[in-house]
């Protein structure tokens, strides 16, 4: 895993710094937030974001990047570990955008009739907008039918911010989708499928893979079709020893925790997540100096050091000398 802070970029001009934070925010605390908004009408703005884990961090890249978030994006985010390099410009900042960067976006009612919705200014209208190839056109018909229209638009922006949603990726009810973390990186989606299906009934399970080397990316998501399914992995699977040396991490979904209240208190519970320092296995060859004085015995130096303990020197007994006794 790299570090706590990202890189995200491609977003679109009209993103104000308060909506950007508002959706970073959604993954994990942020400690620190530095934006720098487009400023000639494209997609070029770019933040660094500092979350307050590696976990959060790792959440934030998964979510974001190859997404688009924002309506009236040119393409979707990239977003990655700050401390990791960019191979390639395709998909990134530094590639110009193929199309136009607008917040309008084209709808259409029951009726199969195109309407246009501005999602900064909330302006809906029938005429297609400069931005999209018409003219300058007006905004749509007053009184009712500018009522009716915008009714139409909230519906018809609630279907594609649905199927937005399903674009992402299939995911289940709020409080049924867990991140899991510390995963061999030798595992694959099969493996991962089989560790977290006796648990419940599964909607999808992904490792998360560069896009580009396709490696593991050591985390992944699991969306169960219920809340208690989830419950019950978390309780299964929250620092469970993989036999090479990681314990799994897994948490609810950021966000998610007031659906699933018995999952955030089974994440809570102490247990060993991560990487294995020490471990079980017994240590063998270890012998007392002489600096630790003769009341340390190899077995109490063996248990000290499984268990990360630092002795103390013993008393030192002055020695016993084989010395003749008077008279011999």
């Amino acid at each position: 895993m790299s570090d706590s802070k990202v890189f995200l970029s491609c977003i679109p001009n009209h993103v104000d710094e308060e909506a950007l934070k508002g959706e970073c925010e959604k993954q994990g605390t942020v400690k620190e937030f530095f934006y720098m908004q487009d400023k000639v009408n494209t997609d070029r703005g770019w933040a660094f974001v500092t979350y307050e884990d590696e976990t959060e961090a790792a959440v934030a890249v998964a979510m974001f990047n190859g997404q688009e978030i924002f309506a009236g994006s040119a393409r979707p985010l990239h977003c990655k570990f700050a401390n990791e390099k960019i191979t390639k410009i395709e998909g990134t900042v530094f590639e110009a955008p193929t199309k136009a960067v607008t917040p309008w976006q084209e709808y259409t009612t029951p009726e199969g009739k195109p309407y246009y919705f501005n999602s900064v200014t909330k302006e809906t209208r029938w005429e297609k907008p400069a931005e999209l190839g018409g003219g300058a056109g007006a905004p749509a018909a007053a009184g009712l039918g500018a009522a009716s229209s915008s009714t139409a638009a909230a519906g018809s922006l609630a279907l594609a911010a649905a199927a937005a949603a399903g674009g992402a990726g299939s995911v289940g009810p709020m409080g049924a989708n867990i991140f899991v973390f510390h995963i061999p990186i030798n595992w694959t989606d099969d493996d991962f499928n089989a560790h977290f299906s006796p648990f419940g009934q599964l909607v999808s399970a992904k490792i998360h893979v560069d896009p580009v080397t396709k490696a593991s990316k050591g985390f992944g998501f699991v969306s169960y079709a219920s809340p208690q399914a989830a419950t019950m992995a978390i309780k299964g699977m929250n620092g469970f020893d993989t036999k090479q040396g990681k314990f799994l991490k897994v948490t609810i979904k950021k966000g998610e925790e007031q659906y699933n209240p018995d999952a955030v208190q089974a994440q809570n519970v102490p247990v060993q997540t991560g990487s294995s320092i020490g471990g079980a296995a017994s240590i063998v060859g270890v012998q007392p100096t002489v600096a630790l004085g003769g009341g340390i015995s190899s077995q109490q130096l063996a248990s000290a050091a499984a268990q990360g303990k630092i002795l103390k020197p013993g008393q030192t007994e002055p020695p016993q000398l084989a010395l003749p006794g008077p008279g011999r």
